[in-house]
């Protein structure tokens, strides 16, 4: 009689915190572009006071993501994660009942704070302590979750914004947030001991897990400074250069149905892109995986600044190459720091490296709406945004190539 072997729970650590990332960066973060126009609209606000809203947000996930591994060694990442998902839950009622641009910045801080708790650090965290080897595909198949929120929701809260009000929508929403959060709770340990079993590894339960993986020698001050500076750039395009994509088409003349397409259509996208991401730097090495992300990421805003032409083709093609490239904020940063820091730096690495992301997100949050009400349009800023993206390619393959890292992995 043949007997089945149970999935390692590790996969259902990677269920866990895409439940989570489902919430705060889908809900709280992507799906958000949907409610930035009926925002500004209804309460009359300018472009830039939209953009200070997101920037508020991103202030507060700056702020947690200063904090987050120490509250992780203090409570656990169980208790983390599901404490960012009910921030989540909070923010979506603050907003829902919201009357006034502060409170409209106090709920944007509660989502920042939700998504830097709830967020890519403490599920960076949680695939380091239950995977020893297919990481990639872990961190891809959990930050599909994002991607997922993002396919059915910005319809289903347009048509409920339409038919019933903004305030509906923010607080049925806070209230699908809730139930999420109790799902994160049940199913999120914070190690395999926890459960008595060992991180995942190839070759089963039978075969002895492979060795901590050593820094590769040659770090210096200068080279990590350096590589911040990198995933700074990166944060102008993956942050506010996506929430800002509905604004973006709905000025450049297209209806709200027609945006909450798009930004479907973008869900969809982000889904396949986590999990083919992860798997191209596991099959192919980081080296081919950072041109790949890179390049198919810079040529997303470079077909945004096509906005204005009208159409619903390019439109749909600039969502492709956007969505492909949005793995580098969610599966990227634990790859370098596996990679360039090893594993005994591992986990301070990810810390580094989303800080600075954050900081850039914030400190690139109000240039959309600033460029906008100077030029009276966003593809200057979604240009910049493609020039960030390609000094960050070149600082970051330059960094590879010093320390000899991120070759193609040999298959015995």
């Amino acid at each position: 009689m043949v007997s089945l072997r149970r999935p390692h729970y590790a996969w259902i650590i990677c269920l866990g915190g895409a439940l989570s990332l489902f919430a705060v960066m889908g809900m709280g973060i992507n799906v958000f572009s949907v409610y930035q126009p009926y925002i500004i609209q209804l309460n009359g606000f300018s472009n830039a006071q939209g953009s200070w809203i997101t920037t508020t947000r991103s202030l507060f996930t700056l702020a947690a993501m200063l904090t987050v591994n120490q509250l992780c060694a203090r409570i656990g990442l169980r208790l983390v994660m599901t404490l960012g998902v009910v921030l989540l839950a909070l923010s979506c009622f603050c907003f829902g009942l919201a009357d006034s641009f502060p409170l409209y910045c106090a709920a944007g801080a509660l989502t920042g704070l939700a998504y830097g708790y709830g967020g890519m650090v403490p599920l960076s965290l949680a695939v380091g302590h239950w995977f020893r080897d297919r990481r990639g595909l872990a961190l891809g198949l959990a930050a599909a979750g994002s991607g997922v929120s993002t396919i059915f929701v910005p319809t289903l809260i347009t048509g409920i914004i339409q038919a019933h009000g903004m305030r509906a929508a923010f607080l049925l929403e806070g209230l699908a947030v809730l139930v999420l959060g109790l799902l994160v709770f049940l199913l999120v340990r914070d190690v395999p001991g926890d459960l008595g079993l060992e991180p995942y590894h190839l070759g089963g339960p039978e075969t002895p897990a492979p060795p901590p993986r050593p820094a590769p020698a040659g770090m210096t001050p200068a080279l990590r400074l350096s590589l911040l500076l990198a995933v700074f750039l990166i944060g102008g395009p993956g942050g506010p250069g996506f929430s800002h994509l509905t604004v973006l088409y709905t000025t450049a003349g297209y209806d709200s149905a027609s945006a909450a397409l798009l930004i479907s259509y973008l869900g969809l996208v982000i889904c396949v892109s986590k999990i083919l991401c992860g798997q191209i730097y596991d099959r192919f090495g980081s080296r081919a995986g950072n041109w790949y992300v890179h390049l198919v990421f810079l040529a997303g805003p470079l077909l945004c600044c096509l906005a204005h032409l009208g159409g619903m083709l390019p439109a749909f093609a600039a969502m492709t190459l956007f969505g492909l490239g949005l793995p580098i904020s969610a599966v990227t940063f634990a790859i370098w720091s596996a990679d360039l820091f090893g594993d005994a730096q591992y986990e301070g690495a990810v810390r580094s490296l989303t800080v600075s992301y954050a900081l850039g997100m914030l400190l690139f949050g109000p240039i959309p709406g600033l460029l906008a009400d100077r030029f009276h349009s966003y593809v200057p800023a979604y240009a910049l945004f493609a020039l960030c993206l390609a000094v960050s390619l070149v600082i970051i393959q330059r960094a590879y190539r010093k320390l000899d890292a991120g070759h193609r992995p040999r298959r015995d």
